[in-house]
């Protein structure tokens, strides 16, 4: 997988969520992954399972965002990081998502959500 992968999965992620696409969503999270939601003063730690849990219950997700790159590298071999914002009529997030190569692909082992009213 090279940068063009690790930034298709990024954005996917965000799609997948946007559509209550539990399914979709297992296969691009790490089991173990974790997600820290920034929001006002709260910082609140999601663990992946959780997370499909949610966005399969409709809890969240389910609005669509527009989505616009903002940085992505490759930080060595086997590791990158996409940051991205996606925007719907309510919310600004700002994402920072941690990528390791899995089987030669790209998994996501750790988001940074930072998250704002629009």
């Amino acid at each position: 997988g090279n940068l063009k992968d690790a930034k298709k999965i990024a954005e996917e992620f965000i799609e997948v969520v946007d559509k209550n696409d539990a399914e979709a969503l297992t296969a691009l999270l790490h089991p173990d992954m974790l997600q820290y939601v920034n929001l006002g003063e709260s910082l609140i730690p999601f663990k992946a399972a959780d997370f499909i849990n949610m966005v399969a219950e409709k809890k969240i997700g389910g609005t669509p965002r527009s989505i616009k790159h903002v940085a992505a590298n490759i930080i060595r071999n086997g590791a990158a990081y996409v940051v991205l914002q996606a925007v719907s009529h309510e919310y600004d997030f700002m994402y920072q998502i941690s990528l390791a190569k899995k089987d030669g692909s790209w998994i996501i082992v750790g988001i940074m959500a930072d998250i704002i009213k629009v």
